[in-house]
């Protein structure tokens, strides 16, 4: 696949809009789908519900037990055209960049798996062991339709030996490159909380607002400064990326030791990415109450995105949100508990493969085990005990991560390249074994 024309195929597939809400990912599938028709690879198409599917397609290998699964999700958050700079379902290229929603959260790595799948196939190259590509719908509302879906239906996913999926990449931080191999990540623990009051006049206020009490409520727990507890890839990561920097008066040498220093504990305040990796987030972002200026409701919500560590229970952290946000607020948990912390072990010959096909590209740059602060669909398969990783072989900047969800989001059409040719390395190296 040139370059290309692998940049003209990402602008089409990023124009098709699958924001979940609602979903519509049928379309995206049938565009992969299009690709595995033309080499004669045989798929199917499984819609747990009306314009929401999941693609699946095998490549056989010399057993079919243990396959490798390559994994991507279709669907994307939404995006609000009047906030960005370019249309966000335009696949619209700028100062080499290509903008769209889903350009890096995942739908540019889902082309790239499958490009880098299609070529196993093309060099006529008999893998160890079967390779499935598996792109499902529903990642970014909890993949109960997709992920979940697809190992009712598809039993040999549940027997797989590895998954490759996202939530890693190679990270650009002052001139300095490392890569991040994600082997578990933060646990979601969404809620909102809710207050009842005495609706009336704006004019006449009273004691019984419900706006008033969520708006205290929710000042005390984003005001909430969570302890920082140790996790031991974190600690892993932090010391591989900190090690022998300055911070003000003091040298880095552990973690440990560095959390001793106050200049430290103020360095992890002011930096996002650090400071989740170390404790739990909590995050306001969704307000309601009222509806025409002069009336006080008679309700009123505000949601929290929260972030647990691996470690934490949830409903410890429930008990605690609720004891911060008091009695005049209802606390109400959004979606499934989860009280165990699902964890692939790194010391392994796929993260060593991986890390090998880093190293070709960009030579002998650290290569560390990462904890997602996000969530993936990754976490059904290291439920099931299969070793499951998140990587993508391309460079970013914070800068472009934070564009992740948010305005602007987009890849350089050198990462584009970047992301195949790495793909194709990584695949190669892991479907040698045996």
């Amino acid at each position: 696949m040139d370059l290309d024309s692998l940049v003209h195929y990402a602008k089409e597939f990023l124009r098709l809009n699958s924001a979940n809400p609602p979903g519509c990912e049928e379309e995206s599938v049938l565009f992969l789908e299009s690709f595995l028709k033309k080499e004669g690879i045989e798929s199917e198409i499984f819609s747990p519900a009306p314009k929401r599917a999941n693609l699946y397609a095998r490549i056989e290998g010399k057993r079919s037990d243990m396959p490798l699964v390559l994994l991507s999700h279709l669907d994307t958050v939404p995006a609000k055209p009047e906030e960005w700079d370019v249309d966000p379902f335009g696949g619209e290229i700028k100062d080499g960049f290509l903008y769209g929603r889903g350009a890096i959260d995942m739908k540019v790595q889902a082309l790239c798996q499958l490009f880098a799948f299609l070529e196993i196939r093309k060099e006529r190259f008999i893998p160890e062991k079967d390779i499935i590509f598996l792109a499902t719908c529903d990642e970014e509302t909890g993949g109960k339709l997709g992920v979940k879906f697809m190992l009712e239906k598809k039993e040999i996913l549940s027997e797989a030996d590895f998954v490759l999926s996202e939530g890693g990449f190679i990270i650009e931080d002052g001139g300095q490159i490392h890569a991040q191999i994600s082997v578990t990540e933060k646990k979601v623990s969404q809620f909102f909380i809710k207050a009842k009051g005495k609706g009336g006049h704006g004019s006449t206020p009273h004691k019984d607002n419900p706006n008033e009490k969520v708006i205290e409520a929710a000042q005390r727990i984003i005001s909430y400064k969570w302890p920082i507890k140790l996790y031991p890839v974190a600690i892993k990561y932090i010391d591989g990326v900190m090690k022998g920097k300055r911070i003000e008066n003091f040298e880095y040498i552990d973690l440990k030791s560095a959390l001793k220093k106050k200049s430290f504990l103020s360095f992890v305040d002011d930096s996002p990415h650090i400071n989740a990796l170390l404790r739990n987030t909590v995050t306001c972002t969704i307000l309601k109450g009222g509806e025409k200026i002069n009336v006080i409701p008679v309700e009123a919500e505000a949601y929290f995105d929260a972030r647990i560590l691996p470690q934490e229970r949830q409903n410890k952290f429930y008990s605690k949100i609720r004891r911060i946000a008091g009695k005049k607020v209802e606390v109400i948990p959004i979606g499934e508990s989860s009280e165990r912390a699902y964890y692939s072990n790194y010391r392994t010959r796929y993260f060593e493969a991986i890390a090998n096909g880093i190293r070709e590209l960009f030579g002998p740059i650290p290569v560390l085990p990462y904890m997602t602060t996000g969530a993936t669909d990754l976490r059904y398969f290291r439920s099931l005990g299969i070793p499951a990783y998140g990587f993508f072989p391309i460079v970013l900047t914070k800068d472009e991560i934070m564009r992740m969800h948010g305005v602007n989001e987009r890849i350089s059409i050198e990462n584009i390249k970047r992301g195949y040719e790495g793909m194709k390395n990584i695949l190669r190296a892991l479907l040698s074994f045996k």
